[in-house]
Formats: structure tokens, sequence, C-alpha cells
């Protein structure tokens, strides 16, 4: 290894220069965030009997798949520990997203823009690039834990003192590394950027699958799982070390694999071969829109398998969630029901409201998913755009607009495709029980009702690559806005309702996935889904006006 790792600390400080503003914007939003709401579960959970109660809420399996489990202490729950079961989680999976970006940006990003070739022609080590980049990683890593464990401790809150605070920010540095080891591995497995992208947030969504699944079930896959792992060390009730420990010997066993694969393969090719293309191309590849499905072909299948499985795996479950649930009164009054109605249910009333609003938070929650793939087709066009390989597409006689079209039409399409597949797959499992709750077009319907706040998402898409592409960071930023808002929509007062309604989720009507009639669901009005799909059309259209009249993005 003598000689491998020579210029690693310049090319660090190279790639920190790089990452200045990016780390920056990731580490400010994520500490603040995780810092500033804080002091309002303070201020809304005062006194033991509060914090009880929504608990009560979060502690059943439907919300322990969605977020994971909430520790007490000596049987009590204290703002701390309700503040890491609700939030610690979510910004993990940011945090992971974080590196999975900084990783492929210095590695296989770089390799594709030759940029990486131009370093290997200096005396640089054979293995001096990834090393930095793992390097750049860590010191990012380690700032947004000091900053965010600081943060913690100094919000003044009882129960989140400061040895509590430093494991919640240590837990997110340690899970943010495992990722980023994780994605190392990946871009020399993969001979694209796009391709390590994929398989990283696949393993990133597998994570979460696994935790959901062992949390409510067998809790040694959850340990399996990095994320799992990680909401073992029970911040604010136990603060176990062990899994920290785990985390950190996780990142270095993935970070040594990926230098052992580094020093194997040629610069710019993966273990993972790309496919050897004809001589000719096909004639549906000699028009933008059949060069758009090629490129996303591949995404589109896994993300469709993906998602069709996630609605197995719910349904799966679908004939034990009534036993799971038992007789938690916290969880039928999150569903719609006041205490005052819950002795007046029978066994079997409560058993088919329980899931009724297990399939309407599973419809939520897999929406939700099934944006990403949509974004990242809808900004597909801004990045080929980056990397110069659009240039060479509108040199021929390809008008902008028609360009476009491609990714777009592709996007919508595809939109409809994984809501029917979900559903498919959700409704399909649950039929394989000796009784099926779910009717299969009141599913289909609450399904295609989500369809308009997606497109509006995707249309603000467009509207940021066709007019301000340089900030096409915002769409994710507003993601996980959105998220936020549906994780905390059932905690009454917490925002203003203004801010609630700048979700598009927030305007679907309620729609009823099972037979369950006791408490009919309010009539739905489907005049927002109108006004939203104007809206996304405006989007769309002004998005393509802005395409077509700006200049291409240039490095």
């Amino acid at each position: 290894m003598r000689g491998n790792f020579d210029y690693s600390g310049k090319l660090v400080r190279f790639m920190l220069r790089r990452e200045r503003i990016i780390a920056a914007i990731w580490i400010i939003v994520l500490v603040l965030f995780t810092v500033a709401l804080a002091p309002g579960l303070e201020t809304m959970f005062p006194d033991n009997e509060t914090r009880e109660n929504i608990s009560l809420i979060y502690d059943n399996p439907i919300m322990v798949s969605m977020m994971g489990p909430v520790y007490d202490i000596d049987g009590e729950y204290t703002t701390g520990t309700i503040y890491a079961g609700m939030m610690l989680l979510w910004v993990m999976i940011a945090v992971a997203v974080m590196n999975i970006f900084i990783i492929i940006r210095h590695t296989r990003a770089d390799e594709e823009r030759w940029r990486a070739e131009v370093i290997r022609s200096l005396p640089v080590g054979r293995l001096a690039n990834i090393n930095a980049a793992m390097l750049t990683a860590l010191i990012i890593n380690v700032i947004l834990a000091l900053l965010t464990g600081l943060g913690l401790a100094l919000t003044g809150i009882e129960s989140m003192d400061f040895a509590g605070s430093m494991l919640y920010g240590a837990v997110l540095g340690a899970s943010g590394l495992v990722f980023a080891a994780i994605t190392a591995v990946f871009c020399q497995l993969s001979a694209s950027s796009s391709g390590a992208f994929g398989l990283s947030f696949l393993a990133l969504g597998g994570s979460y699958m696994l935790r959901a699944a062992g949390d409510v079930g067998n809790e040694v896959i959850s340990l399996i799982s990095p994320l799992g792992l990680a909401q073992r060390s029970m911040v604010y009730a136990e603060n176990e070390l062990m899994p920290l420990w785990g985390l950190l010997a996780i990142a270095v066993a993935f970070t040594a694999l990926a230098y052992k694969l580094s020093s194997m393969r040629d610069l710019g090719q993966g273990f993972i071969p790309a496919r050897i293309g004809r001589r000719e191309a096909k004639k549906s590849l000699l028009s933008p829109f059949g060069l758009s499905l090629r490129l996303l072909k591949n995404s589109m299948i896994v993300w469709i398998i993906c998602m069709f499985m996630l609605g197995v795996s719910y349904g799966s479950i679908i004939g034990e969630i009534d036993r799971f649930v038992g007789d938690s009164p916290a969880y039928l009054t999150l569903v719609g029901l006041t205490p005052e109605l819950l002795d007046t249910l029978s066994e079997s009333d409560k058993a088919d409201m329980i899931v009724d609003g297990f399939g309407g938070f599973v419809t939520v929650m897999m929406t939700l998913i099934a944006l990403v793939p949509l974004l990242m087709f809808a900004m597909k066009p801004k990045n080929e755009e980056a990397d110069g390989r659009a240039e060479g597409v509108l040199s021929r006689s390809v008008s902008r607009p028609r360009y476009l079209a491609g990714y777009v039409i592709i996007t919508f399409i595809m939109s409809i495709i994984v809501q029917l597949c979900t559903a498919a797959g959700l409704y399909g499992m649950a039929a394989s029980n000796e009784t099926n709750p779910f009717v299969f077009g009141k599913m289909l319907i609450a399904y295609l009702s989500y369809l308009p706040a997606m497109w509006l998402v995707v249309g603000l898409a467009v509207f940021i690559v066709g007019v301000f592409p340089k900030v096409s960071g915002v769409i994710w930023g507003y993601y996980g806005f959105i998220c936020f808002m549906m994780l905390i929509g059932n905690i009454p007062d917490l925002l203003p309702a203004w801010v609630a309604n700048l979700s598009p989720f927030n305007f679907i009507p309620e729609i009823r996935v099972t037979s369950f009639d006791l408490f009919p669901a309010p009539a739905a009005s489907f005049t927002p889904l109108i006004i939203m799909t104007a809206i996304a059309a405006l989007l769309v259209t002004t998005g393509f006006i802005g395409y077509r009249k700006r200049d291409l993005i240039t490095h």
C-alpha cells in the first residue's frame, strides 16, 4: 500500500473547497431544523400526562414502523425521549442522502467528467482520490455531529442533557459515515454515477424497510439495518454506546472494501460492466423521447419493482395488524375516533377501523416514496445538461421543448404506473389472507387521488429546470418539507395552518380503502385536485418556455 495515499491531504483541501457552500447549506439546515424543534416540543408537552398521551399515539406498530420505537426512562417519557423517537430516524435519512451525494460527486461523477483522470496524471496515489473523498465526508460529518450535539445541549431542556445530546449528534455522524462507505463501494461496482445513485438509494430504502419490519416484528432484523442499529442507542433514555461503535465498525469495514475494490479496477470502469451496445442505434433511439426512455428505462424498472414489493410487504402484515395494535385507544383516536365513542364499538368494529387507518397510512407513505423517482426523472435534463451531454443532442435538429418533453412525458406516465403498482401489490398480498379487508376500487381511487399533488411537485421541478436550473436543490428541500409536514400532521397546533397548506398533500380528500362505514368519511371534494392539476400544468408550461429561452449550463 506504500504510496497509494500520497497527496490525499491536498485533495481533501481541494474537495472541501468545492463543498464549502453545499456542505455549509446542508449543515446549517440540518442543525437549525434539529435544534429549533426541540423547544417547541417542550412547550407542547410540559407535563408527564401530555407526554404520556403523545407517547401512546406514537408507540403503536403503525407509527413505530414509520419512525421507530420510542424509549422511556423507568416507565416515564420525557421531552428528550419523545424528540429522539420522532426526529432521529428522519434526520439520519437526510444525513445519509447528503453523504451519498458527497461521495458520488467526488468519485464516480468526477471519473465520468474526466476530472479524476487529470488528477491521476499528477503524482498522487492510486487511492488518494477515494481516500480524500472519505476523509472529506468524515470532516463534514464530524462538524455536523458536534454542532448538532452542542446545539441540542444549549436548548436548556432538562431531559436533553449534554451526554445525550452529544450521543444524538454522534449517531447522526456515524450513520452518515456508514452510508458514505456503502456508497463508496457502489461507486466501484457501478460503471456510472446514475447506477451508483440507484444502488445507494436502494440500499437506503432497504435499510429503512428492514428497520420497519424488525421494529414491529423480530428486533434482530432491525439490528441488520444501520438505521435500526442507530436507534438502539436509545438517545436520552439509556444512552447506549455499543450501537455507535457498531456503526463506526460497519463504516470502517465498507471503507476498507471500497479501497480494495478501487485498487483492483481500471479508471472509469466498474465491476458491474456496462452492457455492450448495438453497432447501430434502433430507430426508437433516434428521437428525443426514445433517448429519454432508454436513459430512464433501467431506473423505471427498478422503481416499479421496488414499489410493488413495498406494497406486498405491507400487505403481508394486514392479517395481523389488529393484533399488533391491540386495544390502544390512542391509536384509535389517531385514526379518527373520539374517546367517548371507544366504549360503543364492538371488537370487530375496532379491528375494521384499525385496518382502515392502516390502509390510509400506507397510501400516504408509499406516495411520498414514489415521489423520489419522479423528481429524479424530472431533474434528469438538468443533469444531462450539466454533464455536457445535452449539448450534443441539441446541436442537431432537435428543439429544446421536444427534448425536454421526452423526460416530462415519461415522468408523468411513471407517476400513474407507480401508484397502480403499489396499489396492486398491497391489494394482491392482502387478498391472500382468508378475508381481504380492502376494496380494490376504493384503494385505486385513493392512490390515484394523490396524482394531482404529485404532479404539482413534478411541475415545480420542471419549472426549476427551465427557469432556475442552478438552484435545483430547492426541489429536494421542498420534498423534505412535505415529508416533515406529513410526519407532524397529527400533532395539533404545532405549526400555523398556512404553513401546513404549503404542502399539496394537505388538500387530498379522505378516501376510505376498506368497506368500513360505521363512521363514514366526509364527502370528498375534488375541487382542490382540479386546482392542483391546473397549477401543475401552468408550472410545466412556464418551465418549457424558460428552457427554450435560457442559455445552457456550462462549466
